[in-house]
């Protein structure tokens, strides 16, 4: 049985409407591990709101070296069973990349799942500041893909480097934070950034990062927090992706 995560009208996420950025999809990454890990996020998203879910399990070539047909073929194991329950819940799937030489092949083969359109969700190292993550960026625009960048709070070594967010954010990309981030899942200072980046008017996306429904006591933390009603007001690139 799901469990009750959240009160089944509370609709905490309802103005968001989409998740852009999730580890829902069955035994492929660090997230749901199973079809029943993965029901159970989808479940507790649906009872908050959200009609619009964009699956992006990692690719790394280290770690999971996902493709489109590993994804699909998980997608399509859970769209089996949230078709006929969700009728109104729409489940697509993308990628989480990390900024690496493997990645740079696949832009190059131009084999790249994107949220939507041109828009390309894309990671660098949580603990290290990788000279090259600029780099790369460019080389994506360049391509002609706009990157989002996930999740810019959770990068340690930026907190003492502030100047790399200033760098970063003059590429014109697109700063997507994690709502865990805003009810405290990963630190006071993780929030902390999260908050002055929602300050600053630099934040475009909106994205959960869950990968287990032990998390989603965070969400509904978020969503007390005054920084997370503040977005409300913003035009995010989920609003834009959730007509597509």
């Amino acid at each position: 049985m799901i469990p009750a995560i959240i009160d089944s009208d509370s609709k905490i996420l309802q103005t968001l409407g989409l998740d852009l950025h999730m580890h829902v999809l069955p035994g492929i990454d660090d997230g749901a591990q199973n079809l029943n890990d993965s029901l159970a996020l989808i479940d507790a998203h649906y009872r908050a709101g959200i009609r619009k879910i964009i699956a992006t399990p990692h690719i790394r070539m280290d770690f999971f070296v996902n493709t489109q047909e590993s994804i699909h073929k998980a997608w399509s194991q859970l769209t089996t069973v949230t078709n006929e329950k969700y009728p109104d819940l729409t489940i697509q799937y993308a990628a989480e990349y990390f900024a690496d030489d493997y990645f740079l092949t696949l832009l190059d083969k131009g084999e790249i799942l994107p949220l939507a359109g041109n828009h390309v969700l894309v990671e660098t190292s949580l603990r290290h500041d990788l000279v090259y993550f600029p780099d790369i960026l460019k080389e994506m625009i360049l391509k002609g893909y706009k990157p989002v960048v996930a999740h810019p709070e959770r990068y340690r070594a930026w907190h003492d480097n502030p100047e790399r967010y200033d760098e970063i954010h003059e590429l014109d990309v697109i700063f997507q934070i994690n709502i865990l981030s805003i009810g405290g899942a990963y630190g006071p200072t993780e929030q902390f950034m999260a908050e002055k980046l929602i300050q600053q008017g630099w934040i475009g996306a909106l994205g959960s990062d869950l990968h287990r429904i032990g998390q989603y006591k965070y969400i509904k933390q978020a969503a007390e927090n005054p920084y997370f009603e503040s977005l409300k007001d913003i035009k995010l690139l989920n609003h834009t992706l959730q007509s597509d």
